[in-house]
């Protein structure tokens, strides 16, 4: 936020200016000045303060306060769905409307919706006073509701207690400002027309004079304190009071009316008020906190936040006429607190100047960063991409020399793989040509040795040696043979006996079988014999002289 800030009030008789500079110690008042609404871009001119970044006040007909409540959503869809009201609205009233929103702070800690204040103005009023300010050499920031002015020179000077409710009023000549406070919660703000000038008008129609004459015989006679009743300093102050009395009713009535509206808005039928605070020119009427106090059953004072800012910086001439005016710059003085603390609440309506500036600097600027970005990307990525063909090309070198050794290597796994396929198949060859041969032979000599006389061989012939699944796998010796008693034993344990020693010979042999059911004293048996399976050799033999590894059916 800004150190330094110029505020602008455009009153209904004078504006006032000033500017309050934000230091460690405090906010300080370095100028205030006033000077007639009648004067123009001139008066303003003639105040010496520069104008250049000024924040106005908007009150009265030139602006309206609206609420809505609308489910919690983002910013950006918040946003959205303002601009569409803003533009409805617009519609509806046939202006060129500008517009500003926040969010009031929550009231319940459980609620399905946020209450949204948006401040509206009509483009020709915020036109009129830009002009004047612009007539005086400067130019408007920004335009800030009245009653959102006060209750921000109230969260900047004062002490808040939580659990107050404070009722910031201004009460100017044709306008009130409220502001509805909670502790530093801004619960309701409203703007209306109304003022001290309903007095004058009420005392001018009474003795029949014109405006000038009621607003002197306002400030001169006037006693509003029901204290007074009866003891008035004079007849002719009885009569004014009385001419007036049902006017300053109205008064009383706009602060209780925005109490019941901020009680139907905050669904808080409860709240009440605990203190008044009266700001504005017609604040300064005799006898009106009297009347408020009464009507409204609380502490009611004046409002005084130059008591809190440093005013050491101003000449003689400027405190006098702050003093001449300490109720009525109280709006100024909020004004410029509202630019200088960004903590404080903020709701400003831009101007168009404003708004295109920004638009230029959100749009126009933003394009042209983002094109100059663009195209530096576009250099670095073309950069880049020089960088990476490159790699890419020493990395296709590399895969290709990769792919060159590997391929030397699985051509020659290659054909060793077929050379041991040829191999194989020779070695296969030749064993279906040793086992009819030498394979017969070395078993018939092993036989020959453990064969008892009792038993005898009927058959020696090669068979193929067939799988479960009906493949061949080699060649097996088939030997078949009978037996009888011969020697006097039985001719079973004869049988096992060379069974035994077959099997002890063979370690391949896993069984030999022989019919279920001897018949008397004979018995028949097949032995096949694998000379090719693993470990085939005889045990104790020499490969060369004895039969192989063998398996039994």
């Amino acid at each position: 936020m800004a150190k330094r800030a110029v505020a602008v009030d455009p009153g209904s008789h004078t504006f006032k200016v000033l500017q309050l500079e934000d230091r460690k110690q405090g906010l300080v008042l370095t100028d205030f000045a006033t000077c007639s609404v009648g004067d123009g871009g001139a008066g303003l001119s003639g105040t010496g303060i520069p104008l250049k970044g000024a924040v106005a006040g908007l009150a009265g007909r030139s602006m309206t306060l609206r609420y809505t409540q609308v489910p919690p959503a983002p910013d950006w869809q918040l946003r959205n769905l303002m601009e569409l009201e803003i533009a409805d609205l617009a519609n509806q009233s046939g202006d060129a409307l500008s517009a500003d929103y926040n969010l009031l702070p929550p009231t319940e800690e459980e609620s399905d919706s946020d209450t949204i204040l948006m401040a509206l103005a009509r483009n020709e009023a915020l036109d009129g006073v830009a002009e004047l300010v612009a007539a005086a050499g400067g130019n408007v920031a920004g335009h800030v509701p009245n009653c959102i002015a006060v209750f921000n020179a109230y969260l900047r000077t004062y002490t808040t207690d939580e659990d107050e409710v404070v009722c910031i009023a201004n009460i100017g000549h044709e306008t009130i400002d409220i502001a509805l406070a909670k502790g530093q919660n801004l619960l309701f703000a409203r703007n209306l027309t109304g003022g001290g000038k309903v007095l004058d008008d009420a005392i001018g129609s009474a003795f029949n004079v014109g405006g000038r004459k009621a607003e002197t015989l306002k400030k001169e006679l006037l006693d509003l304190d029901p204290a007074s009743r009866g003891k008035f300093a004079s007849n002719q102050a009885e009569k004014v009071t009385m001419a007036a009395g049902g006017s300053a009713s109205m008064l009383v009535s706009a602060i209780q009316s925005s109490l019941a509206f901020c009680k139907q808005q905050t669904r808080q039928p409860d709240l009440r008020l605990d203190r008044v605070l009266l700001c504005g020119g017609s604040a300064r009427l005799r006898g009106i906190r009297g009347l408020m106090r009464e009507a409204l059953h609380c502490s009611v004072e004046t409002f005084d936040p130059f008591a809190s800012v440093d005013l050491s910086e101003l000449s003689p001439a400027e405190l006098e006429d702050l003093d001449s005016h300490r109720s009525e710059a109280v709006v100024a003085l909020g004004l410029a607190a509202t630019r200088l603390d960004d903590s404080l609440y903020s709701l400003e309506i831009l101007p168009e100047s404003v708004k295109r500036r920004q638009r230029f600097v959100q749009r126009t600027v933003f394009s042209i960063a983002a094109g100059v970005l663009l195209i530096g990307l576009l250099g670095y990525q073309a950069y880049v991409g020089i960088g990476d063909a490159q790699a890419g090309e020493d990395a296709k070198r590399s895969a290709d020399r990769e792919y060159a050794r590997y391929a030397k290597v699985n051509k020659a796994t290659a054909e060793v793989v077929a050379e041991n396929e040829v191999r194989k198949e020779l070695i296969e060859f030749l064993a279906t040509k040793s086992v009819p041969l030498d394979g017969s032979l070395q078993v018939l000599r092993s036989l020959q040795a453990l064969l008892p006389e009792d038993l005898w061989l009927d058959v020696v012939e090669v068979v193929p040696n067939k799988s479960a699944k009906g493949a061949t796998k080699g060649q097996l010796i088939h030997v078949r043979g009978r037996g009888k008693e011969v020697s006097g034993k039985p001719i079973n344990s004869v049988f096992q006996g060379f069974a035994a020693a077959l099997k002890d010979k063979f370690k391949g042999i896993a069984e030999v079988k022989t019919p279920a059911t001897p018949k008397g004293n004979e018995i028949q048996f097949d032995v096949f014999v694998d000379l090719l399976a693993g470990g085939a050799q005889p045990n104790g033999s020499d490969p060369e002289k004895a039969g192989g590894n063998g398996g039994s059916k």
